[in-house]
């Protein structure tokens, strides 16, 4: 027999316990490839994302169902890479790459 984790409201039952839930996610920011660039936007992407929940509490809702969905198993099944994709324009994720590699210069004339 398992003990419930007492801890384990915590982590819906408010604003900070719910920050909590969020952040301690943080090695998914981006899957096992993710950018600095990446993990930058979803430090900052807290209330984004949470508003996305939101939104699906209220479509159960509209849908003249319970809203049941938690915080919690909301993020467990959250695709971080492609709402990165969709939400980050591919030239913001892009940007800086050409340091990598410099520009290519073509002599057409031969000179």
């Amino acid at each position: 027999m398992t003990t419930p984790n007492i801890w384990q409201d915590f982590l819906e039952s408010d604003t900070p316990g719910r920050r909590a839930a969020y952040f301690s996610r943080s090695d998914r920011f981006g899957g096992s490839n993710r950018s600095q660039r990446q993990e930058n936007y979803y430090q900052t992407a807290f209330e984004d994302l949470y508003d996305k929940y939101l939104g699906t509490l209220g479509l159960q809702v509209r849908q003249g169902q319970t809203p049941t969905e938690q915080w919690n198993p909301y993020l467990s099944g959250f695709d971080w890479d492609k709402n990165y994709r969709d939400t980050v324009p591919y030239a913001t994720r892009q940007a800086g790459m050409s340091s990598l590699a410099p520009q290519v210069r073509w002599d057409v004339l031969g000179r």
